[in-house]
């Protein structure tokens, strides 16, 4: 296996990285949490890559949590475990879908000439709040297409617990959270994507659907909820962060998500 010269590598992480903090952060009304010094030596990295003739992987993810020092070391390996997972069956589906091993002629000359690969690249950030840790995976894939694509996935965790949360874990059992949210979205995505909006685009992915508001993370004193290109307007918007103040939900959250 050939390794990809450093600077490439760090390069390609720099530009991912670049994206998953544009994502994470336009247009909000207050900059993500940054992680104290502190919070950062709590938290360890570990990296894969693999390089193919047909395509370049490059990812990150957590090895150690926050969970580690706030609970101990059995919430932190099952925190660890769930995002490694995550990692491993990414890749393993991206290398699937590829079909790297059964390339014919004809798909090289189309797909690959040039000397051309696709890629797999992801990176995370970190964001705390009073009672939560989240780490949130940015996925950038480029498979050949007219561009390639950024998605995300987000895990919570309750830092008293350890628990991984859920979008519905964060509200009383009584509360139509979806139907809340549904209705906030809508108020203010189309301020967000301007010109790029498309009505049944943004109706689409913002009804009162559990999976359209699956990728969230509590930061300081918001909720936040990530849309990915093609989610809620055109490829052109970008991706989308809805800024939710967490006392415009204090009516449905549990008193220790407010």
């Amino acid at each position: 296996m050939k390794n990809m010269p450093l600077v490439t590598a760090g390069a390609i992480l720099v530009v991912i990285a670049a994206i998953a903090f544009f994502a994470l952060t336009r247009p909000v009304q207050k900059p993500a949490h940054t992680a104290t010094p502190e919070e950062l030596a709590a938290t360890q990295s570990r990296s894969y890559t693999e390089h193919g003739a047909y395509y370049d992987i490059a990812t990150n993810y957590a090895s150690r949590t926050l969970l580690r020092v706030d609970i101990g070391t059995a919430a932190d390996d099952t925190a660890v475990a769930a995002m490694k997972d995550f990692i491993t069956s990414t890749v393993a589906q991206f290398k699937k879908d590829g079909k790297y091993a059964n390339l014919t002629a004809q798909d090289i000359q189309m797909r690959f000439s040039g000397g051309r690969k696709d890629a797999l690249n992801i990176v995370y950030l970190i964001s705390t709040a009073p009672r939560t840790v989240s780490y949130i995976y940015t996925t950038y894939m480029d498979t050949g297409g007219a561009h390639g694509n950024t998605f995300f996935r987000t895990f919570t965790f309750d830092t008293k617990t350890g628990a991984s949360l859920s979008l519905a874990d964060l509200f009383t059992p009584d509360a139509d959270y979806l139907m809340a949210l549904s209705k906030i979205a809508r108020a203010k995505l189309p301020d967000m994507v301007k010109e790029n909006m498309v009505p049944q685009m943004l109706n689409d992915g913002t009804t009162p659907d559990a999976k359209n508001f699956a990728n969230f993370f509590i930061d300081n004193d918001a909720l936040k909820i990530q849309f990915a290109p093609y989610e809620v307007a055109p490829y052109s918007a970008g991706p989308q962060t809805l800024y939710i103040p967490l006392s415009q939900l204090s009516s449905i959250l549990k008193p220790e998500y407010q």
